[in-house]
């Protein structure tokens, strides 16, 4: 069998680059949202579940506030005086409520007669759309400062080019909660919930429904009263209550045997419908990983407990915090304001912005391990970078003062006797100033008191009982009189 091959007179080749996903006019540049951000503001907005989660997020992740690492100790305060003008704190909030409600976050960087941005503004979600080809590359972007329900895709286009706001790449940064796939936009975290938070809404109503159509609470029976007594009685009632007719129902009786009589009428509550209530919170809970105690705080969990399975909450504003905020801020705002490039005398590390540690028991196990590396002999440098590492920022390896404890003297501030180890513990106040927390020896809880003079003496250090290998530190001991 004998075959011929021909070439086409044209070749289609595919472009290199991937094609974002859904884009079906390649021509269109300004293009919607993956959601309808208005709804998921009202969804929001209506829910005092969802609102009271994010509120809690919003503080968990913005309380401990933004720091520096890396560069020099002049450059990282300079930074931290140009973010306190530019009103970060506040910007941080606004952003990450945004990104909460819409998995998009746009902030202007507004250069007013100046060559750097002086001025951050986070602009309206709900305005925003972004000007992309069909590969993804952005273009700019476009406010639309006009109501847009009602208006055809055509009308909002002819609005758009009288009264939308054009910007540049280079002056908006664009935040994404849910960044999937080839999309530019970021897809809506509240969308898994928006069948609970609708069926929630309209149980909300019902129930509200029932409780302005409820019965009265009590009936009051007046006995042996006229027409015009009974009018003057309810009007008076009337006069010192109000929604009496909510509270309470008269009858009466002008017959002289009847008697005075007040009743409590109980209404038949929907117990069925309120344990479908509290399915639909947690399942909106789900979404948000905030723990339910602390949205709901009911009294008969044990709260201990509920406040010890928070690991997914943590580890999700550690995600926040640095798979989202930190990236856009190192790569385009810190480059934006001139500071993304290494100073000469920093030794080859940039400065960047980086979060601090979000709860005091994480920074509490940070300091004590880095207590520990300092026993071991680490130097001021690299306990620094540990330190910088782990989000507990703002120390210099110049912050740091060498002591000899071999000659010191103090008093015990405080003290304690480890359960496990039986090894005594506690903070001792340094003659001539200075605190340190070490361990205790040749002492025990009935001997040591709070005041007692001691000096410093290196012994070995036994983590646990069991332990085969040792380590040496400095520990506090009684004060000898013989010196």
């Amino acid at each position: 069998m004998r075959s011929n091959l021909t070439t086409p007179d044209q070749i289609n080749v595919r472009a290199s680059m991937g094609i974002v996903k859904d884009v079906h006019d390649p021509l269109v540049r300004v293009r919607e949202p993956l959601s309808e951000y208005r709804t998921m503001l009202q969804l929001i907005h209506n829910d005092s579940t969802l609102s009271t989660a994010y509120s809690i997020i919003n503080d968990f992740a913005t309380h401990r506030g933004l720091d520096f690492v890396g560069g020099t100790k002049a450059g990282r305060d300079s930074l931290r005086e140009t973010f306190f003008k530019l009103n970060w704190q506040q910007v941080s909030t606004n952003l990450i409520y945004s990104l909460c409600y819409y998995g998009d976050a746009f902030l202007e960087l507004r250069k007013n007669n100046s060559t750097i941005p002086n001025e951050l503004w986070v602009l309206e979600t709900t305005e925003m759309r972004i000007i992309y080809d069909e590969h993804g590359t952005v273009e700019g972007y476009v406010q639309r400062p006009f109501k847009m329900q009602g208006l055809t895709e055509e009308e909002i286009l002819a609005k758009e080019k009288t009264q939308g706001i054009v910007f540049k790449p280079d002056e908006v940064i664009h935040f994404r909660m849910k960044w999937i796939g080839s999309q530019v936009y970021s897809y809506n975290p509240n969308e898994p919930i928006l069948t609970e938070a609708s069926t929630k809404m309209y149980a909300g109503n019902y129930l509200m429904n029932i409780f302005i159509n409820m019965p009265p609470r009590y009936l009051a029976h007046l006995a042996g009263i006229s027409e015009p007594d009974y009018v003057k009685a309810k009007r008076e009632f009337q006069s010192t209550k109000t929604n009496y007719k909510k509270v309470i129902a008269f009858s009466r009786s002008s017959e002289e045997k009847s008697k005075l009589d007040i009743k409590k009428l109980d209404p038949p509550y929907d117990t069925e419908l309120i344990g479908v209530m509290k399915y639909l919170n947690n399942e909106i809970l789900k979404v948000t990983r905030v723990p339910r105690l602390w949205v709901e705080g009911e009294m008969g969990e044990n709260r201990g407990v509920g406040e010890s399975l928070n690991l997914p909450f943590e580890v999700m504003i550690h995600c926040l915090h640095r798979n989202v905020l930190e990236p856009q801020i190192n790569r385009q705002l810190l480059k934006a304001l001139g500071r993304s490039k290494k100073p000469k005398e920093s030794k080859g590390k940039k400065i960047l912005a980086q979060y601090n540690e979000i709860s005091r028991k994480g920074e509490m196990e940070i300091l004590q391990n880095a207590g520990l590396l300092r026993d071991m002999g680490l130097k001021p440098k690299a306990l620094a970078e540990y330190l910088d590492r782990h989000r507990i920022m703002g120390i210099d390896k110049d912050d740091f003062e060498e002591v000899t404890l071999s000659d010191k003297t103090g008093k015990v501030f405080t003290c304690m006797q480890d359960p496990l180890t039986t090894q005594m513990e506690g903070l001792v106040n340094l003659d001539g100033g200075g605190r340190i927390f070490c361990n205790l020896a040749d002492c025990n809880m009935k001997t040591m008191q709070i005041d007692t003079p001691v000096e410093m003496s290196f012994r070995r250090r036994v983590l646990v009982p069991w332990d085969a290998m040792f380590s040496y530190t400095w520990k506090a001991v009684p004060l000898r009189e013989n010196g």
